[in-house]
C-alpha cells in the first residue's frame, strides 16, 4: 500500500480505497474472465468427486495415505519393502465395507495383517507438498483426514487448468473456443476428474509434464534464455520426484533439441548449452531419489509381473485380445470404483470420434496449405503432440507386455495433446465459421458424460 500512488481525496478518506481495490479486482477478472470461468468449473467439479467417493475407493489410495502416515510417524519417508500399512487403516477399510463392490456384506481384515506398502518406492515430491496439510488434520478421525487431505489437492488440478488454459491460448491465440474448449474438455473428462480428486501423486505428474510440454514449445518457437532453459531443467526434475515414469520427458525434450540442431544451424551452441543444462539440473534435483533406492535395495525396484493377457508380441496384444478396449475404458471413465452408464455404447462413440478426430487431423493440415485462414495447427504441433501420445500409449503397452496392468492413467501426461488433436481432428476441416458451434456440441456433450459419471457415485449402492 502506497498512498501517494492515489489523489488526494483518497488519501483524506481511506475507506474509499476499499472500493478502488474491488474496482481494481474486478477489472482484472474481467480481463480474465474465461480463466475466472474455467477455475470455478473446475473447483467446482473437483470437490464434488472428492466427496463423491466413499473411503479409499480412487486407486492405491491406501497406499499413497499410508506414505504419509509413515513421515510423520516414523520421521521420514517409507523404506522399500519394509514399511507397511498401519492397523488404523484397515480398521477404517472394514468400517466402511471397502470390499463392498466386490458384493462382500462386510470387510473383515485383521488390523495386525502386515502387507508392504505398495508406494513406498515412489519419489516424495507429492507426499512433501501434501504433508503439511497431514499434519493440520493428524488427531481427527481417519476418514476426515482423508477428505481433508483430498480437498487440499484442488490447487494442484486448478495449476493443471491454468497450465492447460495459457497453453492453448498460445496454440491458438485468436481461436477463443479453442482457448475455452480443451481446458473443459480436460476438466470434465470423468477420469482424470476421479485419480485428481484423491490422495495420490498422477494429478501432479499430469501437471508437470504438461507445463514441461509448455516450455518445450516455447524452445521450439526460439526462446533459448537461460532462465527458460533452467526451468524446464528444474520442472524435469520435479518430475522425476513425483513419479518414476516421468522418465519418458527425457526422450521428448532430447529428441526435439536434436531436431532444433539439425534445423536452425546458427543457433548450435545455444541449443547444446540448453541440453547440457536441462540435463544437469534435472540431475542434480532427482538422482538422490533413485540413488538411494539403489543403495537401500542393491538394484532399482521393478514392479511384480502378474500375468493377465499372456499375448506372445505386442501385436497379439493389441488386436487379440481386450487389452486397447482396457486400455481406452480405464482412460476414459471406467476404472477402479468408477464406472461410466452404459460404458459399452459409451466408449464405442468415444472410440470413433477419436478415429475420426486422428483422420481429420491430417485433412485439416491439408486444407490449410490449401485454404488461406483454415489451419488451426502448425505440422510440427502435430508431429510433437501426435509423438508424445504414440510415446506414452507404447510405453504402457511394453508395461503390460513385460509387468501387466497398464491403466488408462498412464496416459495422462500426454492428456493435454490428446484434447488438443482430438479438437483440431473433430473441428479443423469444417468451414471456420462453424467450428465455435461444434465445439460447443463436443464440450457439451462432455459435460453431460462428466455430471452423468459423477451423479452415479452420489448414488446409493450397497457397499
Amino acid at each position: 500500500f502506497q498512498p501517494q500512488l492515489f489523489p488526494e481525496e483518497l488519501r483524506l478518506h481511506p475507506e474509499n480505497l476499499m472500493r478502488v481495490y474491488l474496482g481494481r479486482l474486478l477489472e482484472a477478472l474481467s480481463s480474465h474472465k474465461i480463466l475466472v470461468a474455467l477455475l470455478t468449473l473446475a473447483a467446482s467439479v473437483y470437490i464434488l468427486w472428492s466427496l463423491a467417493a466413499l473411503p479409499w475407493r480412487m486407486p492405491d489410495e491406501p497406499a499413497h495415505f499410508t506414505y504419509l502416515q509413515n513421515m510423520s510417524r516414523e520421521g521420514s519417508i517409507p523404506l522399500v519393502n519394509k514399511d507397511s500399512y498401519y492397523p488404523d487403516l484397515y480398521e477404517s477399510k472394514n468400517r466402511t465395507n471397502f470390499l463392498g463392490v466386490f458384493g462382500a456384506r462386510a470387510t473383515n481384515i485383521d488390523p495386525a495383517t502386515f502387507e508392504v506398502n505398495s508406494a513406498a518406492a515412489h519419489p516424495p515430491l507429492y507426499y512433501v507438498l501434501m504433508y503439511p496439510a497431514y499434519k493440520i488434520s493428524e488427531g481427527s478421525a481417519i476418514e476426515s483426514q482423508l477428505y481433508f487431505l483430498r480437498l487440499m489437492g484442488l490447487p494442484i488440478f486448478l495449476a493443471l487448468v491454468v497450465v492447460s488454459y495459457r497453453f492453448a491460448c498460445l496454440l491458438f491465440p485468436d481461436k477463443l473456443y479453442l482457448q475455452a474448449g480443451i481446458p473443459m474438455l480436460m476438466i470434465l473428462h470423468p477420469q482424470l476428474a476421479f485419480i485428481s480428486a484423491g490422495v495420490m501423486n498422477d494429478g501432479l505428474l499430469t501437471l508437470l509434464f504438461t507445463f514441461l510440454l509448455y516450455q518445450l514449445v516455447l524452445i521450439i518457437r526460439g526462446d533459448l534464455r537461460l532462465w527458460r532453459v533452467a526451468l524446464s531443467g528444474l520442472v524435469l526434475g520435479l518430475g522425476m520426484l513425483t513419479k518414476a515414469s516421468f522418465m519418458l520427458a527425457y526422450p521428448v525434450v532430447f529428441a526435439v533439441l536434436a531436431a532444433l540442431l539439425v534445423i536452425r544451424k546458427g543457433k548450435r551452441l545455444e541449443i547444446v548449452r540448453a541440453a547440457a543444462l536441462i540435463l544437469l539440473i534435472s540431475v542434480v534435483v532427482s538422482a538422490w531419489h533413485y540413488l538411494r533406492i539403489y543403495f537401500e535395495l542393491g538394484y532399482l525396484q521393478g514392479p511384480k509381473t502378474v500375468e493377465r493377457f499372456g499375448a506372445k508380441s505386442w501385436w497379439e496384444l493389441w488386436f487379440a485380445t481386450s487389452f486397447r478396449a482396457q486400455l481406452l475404458a480405464s482412460f476414459l471413465g471406467t476404472f477402479s470404483w468408477l464406472t461410466i452408464p452404459l460404458n459399452e455404447k459409451v466408449f464405442y462413440w468415444f472410440t470413433r470420434l477419436s478415429e475420426l478426430a486422428a483422420v481429420g487431423v491430417f485433412i485439416s493440415l491439408a486444407l490449410g496449405y490449401l485454404r488461406r485462414g483454415w489451419r488451426l495447427l502448425e505440422p510440427w504441433v502435430v508431429v510433437l503432440f501426435g509423438g508424445v501420445w504414440v510415446l506414452f500409449y507404447l510405453a504402457a503397452t511394453h508395461f503390460e507386455y513385460t509387468i501387466s496392468g497398464a491403466q488408462g492413467r498412464y496416459l495422462f501426461p500426454a492428456l493435454f495433446p490428446f484434447w488438443t488433436l482430438f479438437m483440431v481432428g473433430l473441428t479443423g476441416w469444417m468451414p471456420p465459421a462453424w467450428r465455435p458451434r461444434v465445439t460447443a456440441l463436443i464440450v457439451s456433450a462432455a459435460g453431460v458424460l462428466s455430471a452423468w459419471a459423477l451423479v452415479s457415485e452420489f448414488i446409493p449402492r450397497d457397499i
